[in-house]
């Protein structure tokens, strides 16, 4: 909260015995013009920021304001891009916004707070000025007193005494002009600050701007390479499917041969299976023919007999009396395989194991080395299809 100045001549200053009254009313008055003095100090300083003054937010509404400073303060002054952290995240709060908009503000605020500092500094230094004034005004009027009562007791020092008085005012007048000087030095020292933060905010807007255009560019040559990158695929792919295109052709062209010759041999297979099966009904008839005939020869003649029917088959009855040999380690059904080393005597085999082991048996030399390898045995010959051969 800015603290209130007590303008005008003070009433202890007032209440100051002085037996001098021009020396007094001067020093008085030296109240006003301290004053005026820094009333032009804080006018000029409102008239420098008057665009500044005319609103509390900027313009902004209370609480984008509020949450504008909130942002802006969590990052610490000593951050490493603290403006550069700051502006992306206002801008990712306020996706409505520009970064022009925003960087305005930002100005704003600091221009803002640049003017209640100064202005604040400015009171401060009013108050210690006018205290000093007063401290000052103290003494020169208790000297003054002194040098009164000494004119009182020596009436040949009345001269003395009005030279003093020069003297003091000529100090209280060299302590204004003394003040006058700090106060326009530390308003020389304020501009050159303001002007150097100003600098280092247009070089850190100017290193952004540059770190911007390199990240445009780099962004439009990676999209180029891209193109170039989609366009060959593209060509490649558009080669690729024209060979396919061209396979697929050849292989329909040849499986449609292929699937008239099957239909052709399908053919010629069933003729010749229909004949054979004609020619094997023929046997069977002249064989059967022929076995009746045999039969007829051979048939024994037995007496019917329908008891034996009914009676018990030797085998039951020698199952029935336990003289049956059975083997009950006999195994339920024969079970015909190979050994492991019967699997195993087959280079192929070996050499699959051996590749497997080096970890190369995913490779084309381990396919080559493998269909180049034979089996122990010749395949049968009847195993062996010819049907493509002859075309």
């Amino acid at each position: 909260m800015e603290k209130k100045v007590q303008q005008g001549i003070p009433e202890e200053a007032f209440d100051l015995e002085c037996p001098d009254l021009d020396l007094k009313a001067s020093v008085l008055q030296e109240f006003i013009l301290l004053d005026e003095k820094h009333r032009e100090r804080l006018v000029d300083l409102e008239i420098k920021h008057a665009d500044v003054i005319s609103s509390d937010t900027g313009g902004w509404d209370a609480k984008d304001h509020y949450l504008f400073q909130v942002i802006v303060d969590q990052y610490p002054h000593d951050m490493q891009n603290r403006r550069m952290l700051y502006i992306d995240m206002l801008k990712r709060q306020f996706p409505k916004m520009t970064r022009a908009e925003l960087v305005a503000h930002e100005d704003w605020c600091i221009y803002y707070k640049y003017y209640h500092e100064r202005r604040k500094d400015i009171v401060t230094d009013w108050i210690r000025d006018r205290r000093e004034l007063l401290n000052k005004t103290k003494v020169v009027f208790a000297e003054a007193c002194v040098a009164i009562e000494y004119e009182e007791v020596k009436n040949e020092f009345k001269q003395k005494q009005q030279e003093m008085c020069q003297i003091l005012y000529q100090k209280v007048k060299q302590w204004r002009e003394q003040k006058t000087e700090a106060m326009l030095l530390e308003q020389k020292l304020e501009e050159q600050h303001r002007q150097e933060v100003l600098i280092h905010m247009k070089e850190e807007e100017e290193k952004e701007k540059k770190k911007r255009r390199h990240q445009k560019e780099m962004v439009k040559e990676y999209h180029t390479k891209l193109d170039e990158s989609r366009t060959r695929q593209e060509e490649s792919d558009r080669k690729r499917l024209d060979e396919l295109q061209k396979l697929l052709a050849e292989q329909a062209a040849y499986d449609k041969e292929r699937v008239k010759f099957r239909e052709i041999q399908f053919l010629k297979k069933e003729q010749e299976r229909w004949e054979k099966e004609q020619q094997k009904i023929v046997e069977e008839e002249e064989k059967e023919e022929r076995l009746e005939t045999l039969r007829q020869t051979v048939r024994p003649v037995v007496e019917s007999d329908p008891v034996r029917v009914w009676q018990d088959t030797e085998a039951w009855q020698a199952h029935r009396t336990g003289e049956e040999d059975i083997n009950i380690q006999k195994p339920l059904y024969d079970n015909y395989g190979y050994t492991s080393q019967q699997v195993y005597s087959d280079p192929r085999l070996r050499l699959e194991h051996k590749l497997r082991e080096a970890g190369v048996h995913n490779t084309d030399y381990a396919r080559f080395m493998m269909s180049k390898m034979k089996p122990p045995q010749e395949p049968r010959r009847d195993m062996e299809s010819t049907v493509f051969k002859n075309t």
